[in-house]
C-alpha cells in the first residue's frame, strides 16, 4: 500500500506530480476553469491575429486620426482593456532616469 508522506510516495513526489500535470487534466480544469482551455499555440494564434488586425488598421484613415483601434482578442486570465497610452518622455529625461547622462 502506498502512503502519502512515506518513503514510497513523499510530499515532494506529490508536488512534482501536481506541478507537471497536463493542462487538460481534471485537477487543472477544476483549478483553472477558463485558462485550461487555452494552450500556448492558441495564445500565439490570438497574438498573431491581434498583430495582423493592428497592422491592417495602422494603414487606414482611422489610424491616421487615432480612432477605432481594433480590440485584442480576449484571453482567459487576463483582464481585458485597452492599451494604456501616456505622455512620451524625452530622450534626455530617459537618459537621466537610466543614469546615462554625462
Amino acid at each position: 500500500m502506498r502512503r502519502l508522506g512515506g518513503e514510497t510516495l513523499s510530499w515532494g513526489d506529490l508536488k512534482a506530480i501536481v506541478k507537471f500535470l497536463p493542462p487538460d487534466s481534471a485537477l487543472m480544469r477544476t483549478m483553472h476553469p477558463e485558462a485550461h482551455r487555452w494552450r500556448l499555440d492558441q495564445y500565439l494564434l490570438a497574438e498573431t491575429a491581434d498583430c495582423l488586425r493592428w497592422l491592417v488598421w495602422s494603414k487606414s484613415d482611422d489610424a491616421r486620426h487615432g480612432r477605432n483601434r481594433p480590440e485584442p482578442i480576449a484571453r482567459p486570465g487576463l483582464e481585458s482593456g485597452r492599451e494604456r497610452v501616456g505622455t512620451a518622455m524625452g530622450v534626455e529625461r530617459i537618459n537621466e532616469f537610466l543614469g546615462w547622462s554625462e
